[in-house]
């Protein structure tokens, strides 16, 4: 499964050095792309996170400044919004989405849920049922569809449904907890509104 390995420097990023890094760590610099002299995006398999947080720490001298990356489904307003907070939060890590979103919720910075639940606005409510229904099953698709009281075949296909115009591929862990971030922060905004 690709991911986007978004990126962004406190300070302009000397090409030379960050794709040497790259390469000593294994890594393809086909995908890659520099948005700005401090930000950028590589796709790469999800399997490449290790290579990515390993080699953040011997390029920190070569920087001189601070390097975070976001391994995300998609570089969008969401990815790009969390992409800037953990640059303040895990300066030279990366992180995932959820990382960022509790850490966040960690210091009462709610600025991400619009833009986290702008992603599931247009979703009807038997999708967003069945996503969640996947996660209170543990990510069991056959529990999922005897739970909904459903063909194994309807809920296959209600599933990449979901993916599909979400984008968000829920049988990922990173995935999955992002959007269980998205019901428990919802939830507890109807709270508020109650």
């Amino acid at each position: 499964m690709n991911k986007h390995f978004l990126f962004l420097s406190t300070s302009s990023i000397p090409k030379k050095s960050f794709e040497a890094a790259l390469e000593g760590a294994g890594l393809s610099l086909e995908s890659l792309v520099y948005y700005s002299p401090c930000e950028g995006e590589l796709v790469l398999s999800s399997s490449d996170y290790p290579a990515i947080s390993s080699m953040l720490l011997p390029l920190r001298e070569d920087l001189q400044g601070s390097l975070s990356f976001l391994c995300t489904h998609a570089r969008d307003p969401l990815s790009i919004h969390l992409l800037r907070n953990a640059l303040t939060y895990f300066p030279n890590q990366a992180v995932f989405p959820p990382d960022v979103l509790m850490k966040e919720m960690n210091f009462g910075d709610y600025s991400s849920y619009p833009l986290l639940a702008s992603m599931f606005s247009k979703l009807d409510h038997e999708l967003m049922l069945t996503a969640g229904t996947y996660l209170r099953c543990g990510l069991d698709a056959s529990l999922s569809a005897k739970e909904l009281f459903i063909h194994r075949n309807t809920f296959s296909y209600r599933l990449n449904a979901f993916i599909e115009k979400t984008e968000l591929d829920i049988r990922d862990y990173h995935n999955a907890l992002l959007l269980e971030l998205y019901f428990q922060l919802s939830s507890g905004r109807a709270g508020e509104r109650n």
